[in-house]
């Protein structure tokens, strides 16, 4: 057939050339003119390559837009199931071809028309041909289509379980069902729509959504990747809200050579690397209350199974990992007692004719990655009933185990460690953290850092005369601001102590900055009115006395602050120095008209320093 007969038109079904055979001749075309090019999905944490996602590529040469239009085309000469097959044989074939292909996972798209009982098995055929087993394979089923509407989805679905297919609902958040069909069919994995990743860092309702539906997925053990990720600050804002992947431009586009693949994207974890301070790391927690129980693969011999029980008599369970060393879950000594204390049961248990395997008796396990929060293992092993503990993987690879006797230890030690290094009232980081993170500034001179200083200016006539209970709250309605404005952008923020306050942010856009320390100043000053007296808030100021006792009419409070820019290259030498640099800034802001004094080395100046606003008046005697 001729290049010229490939040609089919947008509107469905109207093929050049139709006749009889033309079924067969659209698959050719197919085979001849299509391929799929991978897109990588890589840990969020680690850069480190997950799986591929296949994508088709080449329908232009067919005159199609898209895969729907191929689909219908092929469904009106009712070759549409082995269309599926062809192209499930084409993206199996191309993703073998990459480098050590079954440590990966190949995410494909499932077409929900074409489930049928049978498929599963075709599919396994396909993958063992290539050396590949079936959790290999990652079916991604959009929310997008009408699944709802197949009565025999779930009995469909449950034979690609049974067939142990991992399964991704794609899509999720862009279609009219997505709860139902997390609820009713949930997936291992779930892939946020690109339209909430879109601007996610600087659009709070996209946060909140994406949060909420990340804590739910986790709860139901499901992974979550971020789709579409084009920039890094949608990267780093996914990766505090929580999602375990991502994918997209940022990390690499679709390309069609197999062989340049790497195993990790260095760009992720440099970037990683220039973040980690924005939150908080628990590793060193996880790591200290980790054991490594030696694991049995789910291809060893059943045998295996006895002696890994008696040279390991520490534990009464076993690990089962895949061939790719993912966790599967534990076999439990108590499910086989009666083969291990019956005179004949070892012997049955080994005989190969009855095909007893390490999978028959697999318990599932919730499984958590190293840089996953401790906050999150507990959510971890609260959603499951009565786990042994928790895997804790790298990468997805068995990095250890965690009894539950040693989570609820963990738990303690952070809620100790928390406790020790946040303000009791705020519950902000205490200065532990802060001089940690004034620490990297002074020393990791090659990159920008902008360290900003809060005080509350009047503060103290405020507190002594409303009493400090007033004075907490005001305290307090600063903290809350400063998560809102300056923690939700990506700034480390810290309490100091009483009304001083601290924040950080390393590699940021100064005009930005400035901008976001502006707002939250102005946003306290107006704030701050609700906690006067009316009469007072109305006037303006409030009669209280100085620190010398005497009685005068104070301003309303205000927060001032020091904005000190620290441009690669500069140094400001020991901590002791930039305290002194800090404490003449501080002088500065609080007798500056704006409140807000920034010295930027890069400018040679300090600006926004004014003059006092005038003398404070005194109150009329009593």
């Amino acid at each position: 057939m001729s290049d010229v007969g490939c040609q089919f038109s947008n509107q469905a079904g109207q093929l050049l050339g139709v006749h009889p055979d033309s079924g067969r001749d659209l698959l050719r075309c197919v085979r001849k003119h299509l391929s799929y090019l991978f897109q990588p999905v890589v840990n969020i944490h680690t850069g480190c390559v997950y799986g591929y996602e296949a994508l088709l590529r080449g329908l232009d040469a067919l005159g199609l837009s898209d895969v729907p239009d191929l689909i219908q085309a092929a469904r009106e000469r009712l070759v549409a199931s082995d269309l599926d097959l062809l192209l499930r044989e084409l993206a199996i074939a191309r993703f073998a071809e990459i480098p050590n292909a079954h440590r990966y996972r190949l995410f494909f798209n499932l077409d929900p028309s074409l489930l049928d009982a049978d498929r599963p098995l075709h599919t396994l055929a396909l993958l063992k041909r290539h050396g590949l087993g079936a959790e290999t394979l990652c079916l991604e089923i959009s929310e997008r289509a009408e699944l709802l509407t197949n009565p025999s989805l779930a009995h469909l679905i449950a034979a690609y379980r049974q067939h142990r297919f991992h399964l991704a609902i794609d899509d999720f958040g862009s279609g009219h069902a997505g709860l139902r069909l997390l609820y009713e069919h949930p997936p291992h994995l779930l892939k946020i729509d690109r339209f909430f990743i879109r601007g996610i860092a600087e659009d709070p309702k996209k946060r909140i959504f994406v949060s909420h539906t990340v804590q739910l997925a986790h709860v139901l053990g499901i992974l979550v990747i971020a789709e579409g990720v084009e920039s890094e600050t949608e990267f780093l804002a996914c990766r505090e809200i929580g999602c375990d992947l991502a994918q997209g431009y940022l990390i690499d586009r679709p390309q069609a050579d197999a062989s340049a693949r790497r195993p990790c994207y260095e760009h992720i974890a440099e970037l990683n690397a220039r973040h980690q301070h924005r939150r908080g790391d628990d590793r060193a927690l996880i790591k200290s209350c980790l054991e490594f129980i030696p694991p049995l693969h789910v291809t060893d011999n059943v045998t295996g199974l006895f002696e890994a029980f008696r040279q390991d008599k520490a534990h009464h369970m076993v690990p089962v990992l895949d061939t790719a060393d993912r966790p599967l879950g534990l076999i439990h000594e108590s499910d086989i007692k009666d083969f291990i204390y019956s005179a004949y049961g070892r012997d049955l248990l080994s005989n190969r004719a009855l095909g007893r395997t390490l999978r028959d008796f697999v318990r599932p396990c919730p499984s958590v990655d190293i840089h996953d929060s401790a906050e999150r293992l507990l959510d971890a092993y609260s959603a499951n009933v009565n786990p042994a503990g928790l895997f804790v993987t790298e990468n997805a690879r068995y990095l250890g185990f965690i009894s539950a006797t040693s989570l609820l230890q963990l738990i303690e030690q952070k809620n100790l460690a928390a406790a020790r290094d946040q303000n009791p009232l705020s519950k902000l980081p205490g200065n532990n953290p802060i001089f940690e993170f004034v620490s990297r500034a002074l020393s990791q001179r090659e990159h920008g850092w902008h360290l900003a200083y809060f005080d509350f200016d009047n503060f103290k006539a405020f507190n002594d005369h409303y009493g400090f209970r007033r004075g907490d709250r005001a305290i307090l309605m600063f903290a809350e601001l400063l998560r809102k404005q300056l923690g939700e952008r990506q700034w480390f923020i810290g309490h100091v102590g009483g009304d001083d306050f601290f924040a950080g942010i390393r590699d940021a856009d100064p005009h930005a900055t400035h901008a976001q320390i502006s707002e939250l100043l102005d946003k306290f000053r107006s704030d701050v009115q609700s906690l006067y007296d009316p009469d007072d808030s109305q006037r303006g100021f409030i009669c209280a006395r100085d620190r010398f006792g005497e009685s005068r009419e104070m301003p309303l409070m205000r927060a001032s602050a020091a904005l000190l820019v620290i441009n690669p290259g500069d140094d400001y030498g020991n901590a002791e120095h930039l305290g002194q640099v800090i404490a003449e800034m501080k002088h500065e802001a609080k007798a500056s008209t704006s409140g807000l004094v920034v010295r930027d080395s890069a400018m040679r100046f300090t600006l926004d320093a004014h003059l006092a606003e005038g003398p404070i008046n005194q109150c009329p005697a009593a």
